[in-house]
């Protein structure tokens, strides 16, 4: 039988509720979440009040372990299968670790040095920075399984001097995890578990005999993992709440390479039903000849049922009036990943808001999700409009310290106290005055 020709949404900035659509549109609304709540509160409450006993209880439920005796993955378990591994395998990951190494390195470097500023008078203002130092990370697995988030998020902890990490990862037994054992291998961690859920990420946030407390935890998850984060925050630091992957793409008039823009799409929307791709140009003619390549391949894809599915609900045509306008669209919506299909690099600059961008017909999002050096690990959700992809800057905490001179002491007294009396916080007053002696 025929497949049936696929239309994907389409919208025009000359429409009368433009952003009323857009706004509905790129917002992710999972409409679980406010179910999900109360059940993952009780997960936590239990966690925290009776340790491995309630771990335990989730381990026979969730994941069909009846003990803790393959919980905590050993070292010696992991080197035999990265000595098993074939020399191609084996390249491939510590090409990716040196890559994504010395990006971060470069971080390093650049930004992270303490800062002192003194004055003539000896008066010393000044910062130092610290690594965090239990630092927990999750990583999916179960039917899929990513090496590279692991790299992704356990490099620049290392790199930064983090004392003690911690991984929790659910292996299937079911399926071949060489990559993944031996890319845990290659990075050394103090910690790994055998665990997956929200009941991981409690575990990692209050500890338990069996589970070490961690400060602040790393990685990405399904809905059930990033709600556990969220609710976690006040008593330990998270990175992020990711939602499903995003990409747009912003195609001149004239672009032709059809195609490219069609494996774009299809690269984001085989992650996941609900992840989102979004094409803005100012050429009409694109969308239709963009939209006939996307029926020729769609069916011949081996995630064709994900990518038929993400394309449906979350996939948008817009065209727009003029370059002028693409470019505040894109803004407004800060995109995880943006895609520009040209060579200008001066375009660069009128970007404010996305968590990546690759330019020009070589600049392949999966170099992005894989070795060139970046993260993958993005804002996404309009979140780029306040947050940065994941650095060694997320690894590190700052203090600011202060060390007065007198004379410094005697320039300043007079209008410290003054704006202390002002606000009536009258002990401030005197506290600076007790030292006046």
């Amino acid at each position: 039988m025929k497949n049936k020709k696929f239309l994907i949404n389409k919208l025009d900035t000359n429409n009368l509720n433009f952003f009323n659509y857009i706004n509905n549109f790129i917002k992710f609304k999972n409409l679980k979440i406010s179910n999900l709540e109360f059940y993952i509160k009780n997960i936590i409450y239990n966690i925290k009040k009776n340790g491995d006993k309630s771990i335990l209880n989730y381990l026979k439920k969730f994941e069909k372990k009846n003990n803790f005796v393959h919980i905590n993955v050993k070292k010696k378990y992991l080197e035999k299968y990265y000595y098993k591994l074939d020399l191609n395998n084996r390249f491939i990951l510590e090409n990716t670790k040196n890559r994504i190494e010395k990006f971060h390195n470069e971080q390093k470097n650049k930004y992270f040095n303490n800062l002192n500023y003194i004055e003539l008078d000896g008066t010393i203002l000044g910062q130092k920075i610290n690594p965090i130092k239990n630092i927990g990370f999750y990583i999916p697995g179960g039917k899929a399984f990513y090496p590279s988030s692991i790299f992704m998020n356990v490099v620049p902890a290392k790199l930064i001097g983090c004392d003690n990490l911690s991984l929790s990862i659910p292996i299937n037994q079911n399926v071949n995890n060489d990559l993944i054992l031996s890319t845990l291998f290659l990075l050394d961690i103090d910690n790994i578990y055998n665990m997956g859920g929200s009941h991981a990420i409690a575990a990692l946030d209050y500890g338990t005999e069996s589970v070490k407390k961690v400060d602040k935890i790393f990685g990405p998850g399904n809905i059930y993992v990033s709600l556990c984060k969220k609710l976690i925050y006040s008593d330990t630091g998270i990175d992020m709440v990711a939602g499903p992957s995003e990409v747009l793409l912003y195609c001149e008039k004239n672009f032709e390479n059809y195609k490219s823009i069609v494996m774009d799409m299809f690269s984001q929307s085989e992650h996941d039903v609900f992840a989102q791709s979004i094409v803005i140009t100012e050429d009409k003619y694109l969308i239709e000849n963009i939209e006939l390549f996307i029926n020729k391949y769609l069916y011949f894809m081996f995630r064709k049922n994900t990518i038929l599915e993400s394309l449906k609900n979350r996939s948008l045509f817009i065209k727009t009036n003029n370059i002028n306008e693409s470019l505040n669209l894109i803004n407004y919506i800060a995109p995880e990943h943006l895609i520009l299909n040209n060579n200008n690099l001066n375009i660069l600059k009128y970007i404010k808001n996305s968590g990546s961008i690759f330019i020009d017909k070589y600049s392949s999002e999966s170099f992005g999700d894989y070795n060139s050096g970046l993260t993958h690990v993005l804002p996404t959700n309009q979140n780029s409009k306040f947050s940065s992809p994941l650095g060694i800057y997320d690894f590190i905490k700052k203090i600011n310290f202060l060390k007065i001179s007198e004379f410094f002491f005697k320039k300043l007294i007079n209008i410290t106290s003054n704006f202390a009396i002002n606000e009536k916080l009258f002990s401030h007053y005197e506290s600076l005055n007790f030292r006046n002696l």
